[in-house]
This record gives structure tokens, C-alpha cells and sequence, in this order.
């Protein structure tokens, strides 16, 4: 047997276990991104049906808080009115501080899931 022989299947051994190496850490890649990605997606749909009810909740108390301020100050038109200028002013200060109630809490929520190390 030459030496060259010898190098040759070193060579193709180091070949080997390198390819296998490099598929192992893509699937493994592939396996983390689907987790992340799935993770995220549930946030997401978790996040929006949970602002559904709370929509839902909110129509029924204004509806609620419309009536009943309608009757003490005997016209539904002022109560659905004054109901309408808080949501505007809430609307309002939303705008203002969206980075801070909104965006800044929801980017950290999906780079927490995205760089998590479990």
C-alpha cells in the first residue's frame, strides 16, 4: 500500500464525515427556523384573538355605559357623544406613544422567540 493510498482515504474519510456534518446542521437549521417560525405565528394568532374579544368586550360595556349615561343625563345623543371624545382622546394617545404601547413590546416578544437559545 503506498502512503498516498493512505492520504487518499483520509481525504475521503474527512470528506465524508464533513458532508454529513454540514447536512446534520442544515436540517438542525431547518428544524430551529420551522420552531421559531411556528412559535411567532402562534404569538401572532394568539395576539389577535385576543384583541378580538377584547373588541367584543369593549363594544358591549360602551353599549352598556352609552344606555346608562343616556339615562342620567337624559339624552343618548350627549352619552354616545362623550362615550365617542374618550375613545377619540384614548385614540389620540395611542398615536403618540404607539412605539412605546405597541411597537417596542411586540418586536421584543418575536426577537425574544427568534433568538432564544432553549
Amino acid at each position: 500500500m503506498k502512503p498516498t493510498d493512505s492520504i487518499s482515504e483520509a481525504v475521503g474519510e474527512v470528506y465524508g464525515y464533513s458532508k454529513a456534518y454540514f447536512q446534520q446542521q442544515l436540517e438542525y437549521f431547518k428544524l430551529d427556523m420551522a420552531e421559531r417560525v411556528s412559535r411567532s405565528l402562534s404569538l401572532g394568532i394568539t395576539i389577535f384573538v385576543l384583541a378580538q374579544l377584547f373588541l367584543m368586550i369593549m363594544l358591549f360595556a360602551s353599549l352598556a355605559l352609552g344606555i346608562y349615561l343616556g339615562e342620567r343625563f337624559g339624552s343618548y345623543t350627549q352619552a354616545f357623544l362623550v362615550i365617542s371624545g374618550g375613545y377619540a382622546v384614548l385614540t389620540l394617545f395611542m398615536l403618540i406613544f404607539r412605539r412605546l404601547i405597541i411597537t417596542n413590546p411586540i418586536l421584543s416578544r418575536i426577537i425574544k422567540v427568534f433568538f432564544q437559545n432553549d
